[in-house]
Parts: C-alpha cells; sequence; structure tokens
C-alpha cells in the first residue's frame, strides 16, 4: 500500500490511522495531484488500484481489510459514525488550510517567512469557529466546534461509539489541526474533549501518523 499525502494532513492521518488500526503495511510517498481529480491528497496506491479521498480509502480499506471493524453493524450508529466522520472533514476542518500553509508549509517546506499578521488573523477565525459563537454560510447560529464535541463525547468513554471506529479515526485527526495552528482545549470549559483529545493522541495508531 502506497499513501501519496504529507503527514500533517489530517486528511493523510485519517487513512494512515486506518491502515495502523488494521495492521496493513504501507509506505508514505509526496503528494500525487495528477492521481486525484481535484489535485487533493491522500490517494491510496493498492497495485493497480488507485483511491482519493481519505472517506472513500477508508470504506475501500473496510472491504478490503475487514478486521478489525471501523465501520458499526447497526445501521443507527452506523448513520451516526459517517455524520461524524463527515462532521470532522467538513465542519472541524474548514478555515484550517491556511493557518497550516502560514505557520507550517511556508517556513518549513517552502523556505518562505511567516506572514505574523495574517497568520494572527486566520487564527482568531478558527477560533471563532471552534470556541465562539459562529453562524452558518446563511447566517444561522450554529454550535462552535468544541460545545458540540462536548455534547458528543461520552462522560464515560474515551471513544465516541461504543467501539473505535471510523468516527473516532476522523474526529481524532481533525484535532491535529489544534497542534498544528498553535491552539489548545480549555479543559475547565470542554473537560470532555481535553480528555478524550488526550486518549486519541495516546492511542499508537495516532503516534504513528504524527511520526
Amino acid at each position: 500500500m502506497i499513501v501519496h499525502g504529507v503527514k500533517f494532513s489530517p486528511f493523510v492521518a485519517k487513512v494512515i490511522v486506518a491502515l495502523e488500526e488494521k495492521q496493513v503495511a504501507y509506505t508514505v510517498e509526496p503528494p500525487a495531484p495528477t492521481l486525484h481529480p481535484l489535485g487533493k491528497m491522500p490517494v491510496l496506491r493498492d497495485g493497480d488500484v488507485v483511491i482519493p479521498d481519505s472517506s472513500a480509502i477508508c470504506a475501500y480499506l473496510e472491504r478490503r481489510f475487514p478486521a478489525p471493524a471501523l465501520y458499526p453493524d447497526d445501521p443507527a450508529e452506523l448513520g451516526r459514525a459517517l455524520f461524524l466522520e463527515e462532521y470532522g472533514d467538513a465542519g472541524m476542518a474548514e478555515g484550517w488550510g491556511e493557518v497550516v500553509l502560514e505557520r507550517i508549509v511556508k517556513p518549513q517546506m517552502l523556505g518562505q517567512k511567516t506572514d505574523e499578521a495574517r497568520l494572527a488573523k486566520l487564527q482568531d477565525v478558527v477560533r471563532e469557529r471552534w470556541m465562539g459563537s459562529p453562524r452558518s454560510a446563511g447566517g444561522s447560529p450554529i454550535p462552535a466546534v468544541f460545545d458540540y464535541l462536548e455534547s458528543q463525547i461520552p462522560k464515560d468513554r474515551d471513544t465516541l461509539l461504543p467501539r473505535f471506529g471510523i468516527a473516532d479515526v476522523a474526529i481524532g485527526a481533525h484535532l491535529g489541526w489544534l497542534e498544528a495552528g498553535g491552539i489548545e482545549i480549555d479543559g475547565k470549559r470542554w473537560p470532555r474533549v481535553a480528555r478524550y483529545a488526550e486518549a486519541i493522541r495516546a492511542r499508537p495508531s495516532f503516534a504513528a501518523a504524527r511520526a
């Protein structure tokens, strides 16, 4: 298995975590934008099979390597798991790309200086989305990311559903934006999120995605 991408991308991390959980051998190679119709990452190559998009890749891996299962059998739990995966990929990722560009990509990969003033403005935008009083594109109030996650994480469990699975893979991967963006979780305000993030970070599969 070959994963094309860079590890600081949560979308790439999703795929690596899934592979690690299923104990499938893989290598990580540079992004291959010509293999993705939108020029994005990750892309998975499994022999002659080429699959773009982290969600499509994870679903493929589930069929290719059924055990251990990352998707619930119960229809209701499956629906919730798929929504939480989408919430991570769409709701949590929004706005972070430019933050990572300024804070990591420019200084570490492009040899360019970070625009600190621009970075501060971008961080304010994501702080509002994650911690403030955000609104939808249509102007309706929506829950801040941390508020929503706090309502979804059980008080007595470190997985979103009864068993670790795709919801945790996605949400856990997108919590990686925080470290990349230099933003911390207020454990007093969001104790479940803080506990969950710590447990996810300690999981060997997530450690491998950071290595």
